[in-house]
């Protein structure tokens, strides 16, 4: 599974509270049963099948669609749908309303879920808009239950209207921070990949200085050097001199055809040189076509999987548990790579790999992910160790 597949923190949580509100829809539409088409007379006929549709087909829509992978795109709209429905379906009310007032406890099934409309835009929309949408719907329910009751006063209008927005904002206000979390785990999760990223990079190009600052140290200055000591006169200080720039010269157009390309035997040869450094025990077993010994692999994904390999490695010693047999395989053919780093321990899950544990997913996936050709396979069970599978075919 590639970073790319896994769904974020923020999409989790998000999908986990859309249902949460759809059960909500759902089950507000089964304790309204009993109120439909109740009190008789009071409005028309041709309300209750669009009030019911438009009130709690998005709510029900919402919760169906979060279980579906391919459709939880939609969860957005329609959990903005739930409020524009819940409120057209009250606006609705006094078209449908026939104008008598009845002495009840409740004019309309309406008035049984007034809050829940602002928890579902509030998924999806700031704050601020969803406190609109919950004063919105709570005032329209308390409008009708004032013109439609013959025995409220004037001043329960406010009332109605205050009870529901105190009852509801304070579950609507956690809904929000509960999905806007998971939006910030997301953020640093990905800023601390940069991070790291950055850091590896930062590492490579110590290393790669180095590497230079040897190579001109052992050939260029040698050969300088020996030009003073072994030729005093003008004559041969010139020819060595010569000597010493083509010495650089061939030196730099073979560090460039270095850092192309390295030979199938290179390769191998540096994968089992880092996984020595790492720990000189683990076994590495080599299978290597004759005419991949001299084919070339491109020094990218090279690179890439000696600090994969090493990375995985290094995992496996912290993770794996004692007692704990490690092999690494390396596959060499003309044109493509293989290498498998194994380990017979304690294992994981993949799916619950927190956060903060970066190794696999910026050193070994995404370094690479990042070489044309190059692919990553992570096949992990509690109790039956790990294996990380890297390839690369030209």
């Amino acid at each position: 599974m590639t970073a790319a597949q896994r769904a974020s923190e923020h999409d989790r949580i998000l999908v986990a509270m859309a249902r949460f509100i759809g059960a909500g829809f759902c089950a507000y539409l089964l304790t309204s049963l009993p109120l439909i088409g109740q009190p008789p007379g009071l409005t028309a006929g041709w309300f209750t099948p669009v009030g019911l549709l438009l009130a709690f087909g998005p709510g029900l829509a919402l919760l169906a669609v979060s279980f579906v992978p391919p459709f939880r795109r939609f969860i957005a709209p329609l959990a903005m749908a739930c409020a524009v429905g819940y409120l057209a379906a009250s606006a609705l009310w006094f078209a449908a309303w026939s104008g008598t007032v009845v002495d009840a406890e409740r004019v309309s099934w309406l008035m049984s879920f007034s809050g829940l409309p602002s928890m579902a835009w509030i998924l999806v929309r700031p704050i601020r808009e969803a406190v609109v949408v919950l004063a919105a719907s709570s005032a329209i329910a308390a409008v009708i239950t004032d013109v439609a009751r013959s025995d409220v006063i004037e001043s329960n209008v406010v009332i109605e209207t205050v009870f529901p927005i105190a009852f509801t904002l304070s579950f609507m206000l956690a809904a929000g921070q509960v999905v806007r979390t998971g939006a910030l785990l997301d953020r640093t999760r990905a800023s601390a990949i940069a991070a790291v990223t950055e850091s590896a990079a930062a590492t490579a190009r110590t290393t790669e200085r180095e590497r230079m600052n040897a190579l001109i140290h052992d050939q260029v200055i040698a050969t300088l050097l020996a030009a003073t000591v072994v030729a005093p006169d003008e004559d041969k200080r010139g020819r060595q001199a010569r000597i010493a720039v083509a010495e650089l010269e061939s030196t730099a157009g073979q560090t460039k055809q270095s850092v192309a390309e390295y030979s199938g035997l290179e390769a191998v040869a540096r994968i089992r040189g880092a996984a020595s450094a790492i720990d000189h025990g683990v076994p590495v077993v080599v299978e290597q076509e004759e005419r991949a010994r001299t084919a070339g692999v491109p020094a990218a994904a090279v690179d890439a999987f000696v600090e994969a390999t090493g990375e995985a490695l290094r995992n496996s010693l912290r993770h794996a548990g004692p007692n704990t047999d490690r092999m690494i395989v390396v596959r060499s053919v003309v044109d493509a790579l293989f290498v498998s780093v194994t380990d017979d321990g304690v294992g994981f899950d993949p799916g619950k790999v927190p956060p903060e544990r970066l190794g696999i997913e910026v050193s070994v996936r995404r370094r690479v992910a990042a070489v044309d050709g190059a692919w990553t396979r992570l096949r992990a069970e509690p109790g039956t160790g790990v294996t990380v599978q890297m390839g690369w075919a030209a």
